[in-house]
Parts: structure tokens; sequence; C-alpha cells
């Protein structure tokens, strides 16, 4: 069986982050809700919140692939 998943193209929205974590809501046109130079520093900001996507900031996108239960 063959899962189709929707390409969502998170360029525009990770332009402004270079380094560190960056807390993406998927229920909010994708909007960004957080960021932090540490993974556990991010994962406290967005405790308890749902349908949030935590992506490492990164220069340089491609080839990044990842999966979002939306």
């Amino acid at each position: 069986m063959y899962v189709t998943m929707k390409a969502i193209d998170l360029r525009a929205v990770l332009k402004d982050f270079s380094e560190g974590w960056v807390a993406i809501d998927t229920r909010n046109k994708n909007k960004v809700v957080g960021h932090s130079k540490s993974f556990v520093s991010i994962s406290k900001k967005i405790e308890g919140r749902k349908n949030i996507l935590l992506v490492p900031a990164s220069s340089n996108y491609f080839g990044f692939v990842t999966s979002i239960n939306a």
C-alpha cells in the first residue's frame, strides 16, 4: 500500500531562520510559532501544543524532506 503525501514548500516560512530550531503550526497556514537555538528549549516553548512541526533551521533546505500528519 502506498501513501500519497501532499508536498508543502516551507522555504518562504523558514527563510528568516538559518540556525537553531523552528516550530511551525501546521493548522494555521504553517505559521512560525517559535524559534530557539536548542531542541530542548524549543520543546519547552511548545509543550502542550498540538499540530506543531519542529524543523531544524538551515541556510539551505535542498533535499530536506519531512512528513506532517495533517
